[in-house]
């Protein structure tokens, strides 16, 4: 298959190994990738409170750098994968992440580390990040054997939850025993090994160097958001992604601040809940093509976003002791077992659906739209909970995500039937 803006000459196509091989490398790229990421998300934190002295709201100001490209590169990014090699952009964004990682034990070292370098810093891996992870995303379904594509979607979520995981073990490991400057040097060492990978990924088209002027980029953005807006599934499915980020958004910015203060779970507590979620996470992506292939997309994706809400409740009625800590992680866990069963599903419907030449686009306006508004919303969460109280800010993130969650049963993503890519329109 073949569009205006990636293509494939006839002696590129390529033999089913070679895409095999391509998106083991992948993954194995992607899974170093993400370990490496998560150390510097634990490390800059640290650095910041442990060495520069840094006081809430500059840490709150870290976080936010890191976070909020997600709100502004994520469209321009769509557009930039129809123009340039994906294994390119996975290559480059890795070798730029590492580089600009290095400047701070070099910057420790020099004695002229700072907090304005340091947000420099987070908003550059931020910008990166959102690139890299765009580029691997959207290189997963054509690496995908026919039929294949929610599997190997799953693998790819597997993959990244399990890295994370490991990562932020290793991370709170290097900063208790080197220091979070010298830690960054691993996560320099995975991006560096991340690209490694990348250079051996061959199965990818490249873009068509000889057609016309590219167009300009908004009024690519914008055919991308008009194709979302206008398609009867995606519309709907991408409002609610959005409402499901800002009522996240609500809830689990305050989340760890109201169990320790409010249900004193203990950071042993704490951090058993945190483990279920992992645990959780990793359940979801393993089981979403069973259960699609079982019962449908439109089923999970409702019940996915329904159970999601559900789990928000119990930490608003928990109370001190061991029985309510159980609930916590049972809750935890079964949030985060839905949310990436729908995270999977949800993304491959969008890539069963949309043209070839639109995937990169609508990939990310559905990013936009869902991490784009998470920081908006933790900021807002931060300042709503100084003006009524943490509970109620918390409490209204989860009448949001039941109000979507209803909106979701309501609408043509229910009646999605489609069970892969074989049986999309």
């Amino acid at each position: 298959m073949t569009t205006a803006s990636q293509t494939c000459n006839p002696s590129e196509r390529l033999d089913g190994p070679l895409k095999s091989r391509s998106l083991a490398f992948l993954l194995v790229g992607e899974g170093v990738d993400y370990v490496g990421a998560s150390v510097h998300r634990i490390a800059l934190p640290a650095l910041a409170v442990l060495h520069l002295g840094a006081s809430p709201d500059e840490v709150a100001l870290l976080a936010f750098a890191g976070t909020v490209p997600a709100l502004l590169v994520s469209l321009p990014a769509g557009v930039l994968l129809g123009r340039y090699p994906l294994r390119a952009v996975l290559v480059t964004t890795d070798l730029a992440a590492a580089a600009v990682v290095l400047v701070i034990p070099a910057a420790a070292v020099l004695n002229v580390l700072t907090m304005p370098l340091l947000y420099a810093i987070a908003l550059a891996l931020g910008s990166l990040s959102v690139l890299h992870l765009a580029a691997s995303m959207a290189a997963v379904p054509l690496l995908s054997d026919a039929g294949q594509l929610h599997r190997t979607n799953s693998r790819f979520t597997a993959v990244i939850t399990t890295a994370g995981v490991t990562g932020s073990a290793l991370g709170t490991m290097l900063v208790a025993t080197v220091g979070p400057a010298r830690a960054l040097l691993t996560d320099v060492a995975s991006f560096v090994l991340s690209a490694c990978c990348a250079t051996r990924i061959r199965a990818l088209p490249t873009p068509d160097r000889g057609r016309a002027a590219r167009r300009p980029m908004l009024d690519e953005i914008r055919e991308g958001l008009r194709y979302s807006a206008n398609d009867e599934v995606l519309r709907p499915l991408f409002t609610a992604l959005t409402a499901t980020s800002i009522g996240s958004g609500l809830t689990v910015t305050l989340l760890a601040f109201h169990l320790l203060t409010a249900v004193n779970v203990g950071t042993t507590g704490l951090g058993v809940i945190m483990i279920a979620s992992s645990i959780g996470g990793l359940t979801g992506a393993l089981i979403a093509p069973r259960l699609t292939r079982r019962y449908g997309a439109g089923t999970v994706l409702a019940a996915g976003f329904t159970l999601h809400a559900l789990m928000q409740i119990p930490p608003l009625l928990a109370e001190p002791g061991p029985a309510w800590l159980v609930a916590l992680i049972v809750s935890s866990g079964g949030q985060f077992i839905a949310a990436t069963c729908v995270g999977t599903t949800q993304r491959s419907v969008q890539q069963w659906i949309t043209p070839l030449h639109l995937r990169a686009r609508v990939q990310q306006t559905a990013l936009w739209l869902g991490q784009g508004s998470l920081p908006l919303a933790a900021l807002a969460a931060g300042g709503l909970a100084t003006l009524i109280s943490v509970h109620a800010v918390m409490l209204t993130g989860v009448l949001v995500l039941l109000l979507t969650a209803g909106m979701l049963w309501r609408s043509p993503v229910r009646l999605l039937t489609v069970k892969d890519e074989g049986d999309a329109r």
